[in-house]
C-alpha cells in the first residue's frame, strides 16, 4: 500500500515523547500569547478607535504613524510575559490537560479552546471601556486561536491517535 501522508501513531511514541511534545506545545503557545495579544491590541485600536482604556495600554495612537510604532508590541509583549507568564502557563497547561484527558486532539478543538481562553484572559486582565467593546475580546480570541494552533502543531501534528485517522492509501 502506498502511504500518502507520513504519519506516526501515538502507539509508536513512548509516553516520554508524547509528554515532551505536549509540554513543548504548552510552553511555546504560552510564550507567544502576550506578544500576539499585544500585537492584535495595537493593530485593532486604530480599527475600532482609541479610547481611554486602550490609551492606558499603548498610548494615544489614532493611527499607526510609522513602522517603528508597530514595534511597541515587542516591549509590551515582553512586559506581559514577565508579569503574566506564570498565570498564562498554568491556564494553558490546565487546558491542555483537559483536552488530553477528554481525548480532544483535533486542530479545531485546540484552536477553539485557545481562542476561548485568550478571549477570557484578555477581557479579565483589562478593564473594558465602553468605547473598546471589541478591541480586547477580539485581540484575545485571535491570539488565543493562533496559540491553540501552535500548541496543536507541536503536540499533535504528524500523529494520529485513532483508527479513523489512518492516512489515505492508494492502489
Amino acid at each position: 500500500m502506498l502511504r500518502v501522508f507520513n504519519v506516526i501513531s501515538f502507539s509508536d511514541l513512548s509516553l516520554e515523547n508524547i509528554m515532551l511534545r505536549i509540554v513543548g506545545g504548552v510552553f511555546a503557545a504560552s510564550l507567544a500569547a502576550p506578544y500576539l495579544a499585544s500585537l492584535f491590541i495595537f493593530v485593532l485600536i486604530p480599527v475600532f478607535g482609541a479610547s481611554t482604556g486602550a490609551n492606558l495600554v499603548l498610548g494615544p495612537l489614532p493611527h499607526i504613524e510609522e513602522l517603528l510604532d508597530l514595534l511597541k508590541f515587542l516591549v509590551i509583549g515582553t512586559l506581559g510575559t514577565a508579569i503574566f507568564g506564570l498565570p498564562i502557563l498554568i491556564a494553558a497547561a490546565s487546558l491542555a490537560f483537559l483536552l488530553h484527558i477528554l481525548d480532544l486532539r483535533s486542530k479545531l478543538h485546540a484552536i477553539a479552546s485557545g481562542g476561548g481562553l485568550g478571549c477570557l484572559a484578555v477581557v479579565l486582565l483589562f478593564v473594558r471601556d465602553r468605547d473598546d467593546v471589541w478591541v480586547f475580546p477580539l485581540a484575545g480570541a485571535l491570539s488565543g486561536a493562533i496559540c491553540g494552533w501552535i500548541y496543536w502543531r507541536i503536540a499533535y501534528s504528524g500523529t494520529r491517535s485513532h483508527p479513523q485517522d489512518e492516512p489515505v492509501t492508494g492502489p
